[in-house]
């Protein structure tokens, strides 16, 4: 006898992921537009060991990158993609391909894209050997919404304190202390941030 939660589970591979799977192509635009974000709510949703047998396949990766480059100016699919692909990283262990991180690269021109790709690209295997990683670095405090960006940027920087180099570490004192200056903060946050800022000195 099935669980509530494997029933759920059933019926969302049928209602959503099915159809995104073997039939894409046919949807309208509107209609891709609801479908994703039906799946970046699940993908969202308590992680189960049901959802990881159906979720983390190349099969979804792959289907989810062509739709990605079909729909290329679309910010409400791409914005969805980018969260799925994300939280099926995170919470499913979906392995992110050099062609995944080549997608994520071309929205971090997208400034409506960038944001969700902020938050995570700069933890992938494959960032560590990107030529510009440190130039994107400097540029997330400026991706909106900066305040969510700064906590973004706090977080890079103080895993990767050890290898940042000497001529950035001005750059980066100077936007901290900027912040610190022009924000109310959260007395932590303030903490946090001029700890960096005496470990960057």
């Amino acid at each position: 006898m099935k669980t509530k939660h494997q029933e759920q589970v059933l019926k969302e591979i049928v209602d959503v992921v099915n159809p995104i799977l073997d039939n894409w192509e046919n949807y309208t635009e509107n209609e891709l537009e609801y479908l994703l974000k039906k799946l970046g709510n699940i993908c969202r949703d308590e992680t189960s060991l049901v959802r990881k047998e159906v979720l983390p396949t190349k099969k979804i990766a792959e289907t989810l990158l062509k739709i990605g480059n079909e729909y290329d100016n679309n910010h409400k699919i791409l914005t969805q993609i980018v969260s799925s692909i994300h939280n099926m990283n995170d919470r499913y262990s979906l392995e992110i391909s050099d062609d995944w991180f080549k997608f994520f690269i071309h929205q971090t021109k997208n400034r409506k894209v960038n944001f969700y790709v902020s938050v995570f690209i700069t933890d992938l295997p494959q960032f560590a050997s990107y030529e510009d990683k440190w130039k994107y670095i400097m540029s997330i405090p400026n991706i909106a919404p900066k305040d969510k960006s700064m906590h973004t940027f706090y977080q890079v920087i103080n895993d990767n304190i050890n290898i940042i180099p000497n001529e950035l570490k001005t750059e980066i004192i100077k936007i901290f202390e900027k912040y610190i200056t022009e924000k109310k903060l959260h007395e932590t946050t303030i903490e946090n941030y001029q700890e960096i800022i005496e470990k960057l000195k």
